[in-house]
């Protein structure tokens, strides 16, 4: 078997969309508290880590993680823009484990919209019983550079409306799923978040911010998006991984 990682990394580096209040107030913090050795210190401090000012000196190395859930390659869920539906740890993981179906459109252009034309214009059949992933490779040139959020390829509603006709569980991207409303681009009837409000409303899980799509190579692979079980919580940070074989 073989195992394609689909996860971005989490570091300290990750930005979340422009001028959201929770993403500038509540960066991404990953604190080490102890280490195991003066030496094993020094080499965490080299690496970049952040530390605490004193970090213990013990037998063991211990950290903190400080992260929003929607940063990064990250699972939704319905309560993310729903009220009385599920929360990230009453997703069943049949809904975020299953055969995936890549539809490629590494054609589609920078700032531009994926629609549902452009994915049925792929020629890929998909149904209830795969998982697409729509994969523009923007993820992988962008992530870590300004351009990535400025640029932004994002999701037309006419792709939400498309998949709930299909009837499927979860839908993986490595783009946004919404227009840049940061960039004073907006889609839909004027309420916010069209495209999660569909696709959530419909308990269509959207699997956000994959990468390394094309190195799956395969027609036939698993999919499996694992969120951390966050009793009553909206979302969050996912291992993401394709299993070929």
């Amino acid at each position: 078997m073989r195992i394609v990682d689909l996860t971005l990394p989490i570091n300290q580096h990750m930005t979340g969309i422009p001028g959201i209040k929770e993403y500038i107030e509540n960066p991404t913090r990953c604190v080490v508290l102890s280490a195991l050795s003066e030496d094993h210190l020094a080499h965490i401090r080299a690496s970049g880590l952040e530390t605490i000012d004193k970090p213990e000196i013990t037998h063991h190395m211990m950290s903190r993680l400080e992260i929003v859930g929607h940063i990064g390659t990250h699972i939704d869920a319905p309560v993310h823009f729903l009220e009385d539906t599920w929360s990230i740890d009453e997703v069943p993981l049949d809904s975020t484990i299953g055969k995936g179906r890549i539809i490629p459109l590494t054609d589609t252009r920078p700032g531009s919209a994926v629609t549902a034309d452009m994915v049925l214009a792929a020629g890929v059949d998909f149904d209830d019983s795969v998982i697409p992933i729509l994969h523009t490779g923007w993820t992988d040139r962008a992530w870590g550079t300004d351009r990535f959020w400025e640029e932004m390829i994002w999701l037309d509603v006419s792709v939400s409306e498309l998949m709930v006709e299909r009837g499927v569980k979860a839908v993986a991207l490595d783009f946004f799923p919404e227009a840049p409303f940061w960039n004073g681009v907006f889609r839909g009837d004027g309420v916010p978040g069209p495209n999660h409000r569909m696709l959530l409303g419909n308990k269509t899980i959207i699997i956000q911010l994959l990468t390394n799509i094309g190195d799956i190579g395969a027609e036939d692979f698993t999919l499996v998006g694992a969120p951390l079980r966050l009793e009553g919580l909206d979302g969050s940070p996912a291992r993401v991984f394709a299993m070929i074989g």
